[in-house]
């Protein structure tokens, strides 16, 4: 993160402390219709923007050997492997034999016993760049058969800061194009290696769950035991980028804004300084969130959330929590105990969304009313708009009326 970006964050917070007021530019939002999260039309449309957009596959981490590999379905369709080759370049592909349709590789994750991958039901084989092999019982297809245009099908996949991302969009942008200036900002999560993992199964519409987690207004309620003893949400900073994403860096509790500005400008990386006095977190849209922070002395940590639609009213809300690489030693003692306060933590933010997606079926809700400081719930809303274009109704819609950073 350059200096100047640190910089203007911190000039953000002493402006977020001050102020009595929203800013006079700010506008007087509408409501986001309660329909939004209920309409299955809606709702079949946002699932194809899982389809469109880069998500994380998983850590550079997790494919550490030769034949590594890992099989993923967030979509309700065909799973997609992800494997390291024998050059060591990470690859995806639809997990399809192009025979019949079987699965090449069967598990969630693990290691290929030998540096193919074989249909599980007629045993054709592929090796790790998906190219066809071998077919057992070749004399019975034609000789017109042509095995080199039968490897299989790829899905894009690229790697970044330590985690890999695909995207079902064999048309879609690149991954540096889709990240705009978050590509060069972000350089914390590099090197990172998951040192826990949760899960819930939640009762509400998969925006409901991610909203909930992109304001921190709800802390001090929520959280009186745990987040509001470290953060004051009182001097959150936002930013609104391209394509869904946004940003929120919230200071700790007794921010001291001269010692802020002292711990940049000794940082080596200025947001190392930044992450001493502040948590760093970024919705990565549509679905993804990356609060961070560090003490003095350490490195920078994060827990990853993903937030993964079931159906209308069911999400699943996975979290890891994300630490320096500690090798062969044990697992640290603190990062264990860390592990069981985010658990606390996502049981509190979750406890209520029943009940919010209850009163809007109940219509006894007109829609979600948003401050300033919740704008990012707005921008989230008026982002899935704007990507889904003519598949959104009118009544719906969520018009775009924030200023974004960084459009193209």
């Amino acid at each position: 993160m350059e200096r100047k970006v640190v910089d203007k964050i911190l000039d953000e917070i002493d402006y977020e402390f001050a102020r009595k007021s929203p800013p006079d530019s700010f506008p007087n939002l509408p409501r986001i219709p309660s329909e939004r999260y209920l309409d299955e039309e809606q709702y079949q449309a946002e699932l194809e923007l899982f389809k469109t957009s880069w998500l994380i596959a998983g850590t550079e981490n997790e494919f550490r050997e030769v034949g590594s590999y890992k099989v993923m379905d967030r979509w309700g369709g065909a799973s997609v492997v992800i494997v390291k080759g024998e050059d060591d370049k990470i690859r995806a592909f639809w997990n399809v034999c192009q025979h019949r349709g079987g699965p090449v590789v069967e598990g969630e994750s693990g290691i290929l016993k030998s540096p193919n991958m074989r249909c599980l039901i007629h045993s054709w084989v592929y090796d790790l760049e998906g190219k066809l092999k071998g077919v057992p019982g070749r004399r019975d297809f034609h000789n017109d058969m042509d095995e080199s245009c039968m490897t299989l099908k790829a899905v894009q996949c690229d790697t970044w800061q330590g985690f890999v991302w695909i995207n079902l969009n064999a048309s879609a942008v690149s991954l540096k194009e889709w990240f705009g200036s978050i590509y060069d900002e972000v350089t914390w999560f590099d090197g990172l290696r998951a040192a826990s993992h949760g899960s819930l199964v939640l009762e509400c519409n998969w925006k409901v769950a991610i909203e909930a987690n992109i304001e921190v207004y709800h802390v001090t309620t929520v959280h009186p035991e745990t987040v509001s003893q470290s953060l004051d949400y009182r001097g959150s900073a936002h930013s609104l980028l391209n394509n869904g994403h946004s940003r929120m860096v919230v200071p700790k509790k007794d921010y001291d804004a001269n010692a802020a500005r002292e711990a940049v400008g000794k940082a080596e990386h200025p947001e190392h300084g930044l992450m001493e006095h502040a948590n760093i977190s970024y919705l990565l849209f549509p679905n993804h969130l990356t609060p961070g922070s560090k003490r003095a002395g350490a490195a920078p940590s994060i827990t990853l959330q993903l937030f993964w639609p079931l159906d209308i009213n069911r999400t699943l809300s996975e979290w890891y929590t994300m630490i320096p690489d500690w090798g062969e030693d044990e697992l640290p003692e603190e990062t264990k105990m860390g592990s069981v306060y985010f658990r606390q933590v996502m049981d509190e933010d979750t406890e209520m969304l029943d009940q919010i997606q209850k009163a809007m079926q109940s219509q006894v809700l007109d829609g979600f009313l948003t401050s300033y400081h919740e704008r990012r719930i707005y921008h989230h809303e008026s982002s899935i708009d704007r990507l889904l274009g003519d598949n959104v109704s009118e009544e719906l819609r969520v018009a775009q009326l924030l200023p974004v950073e960084n459009v193209e």
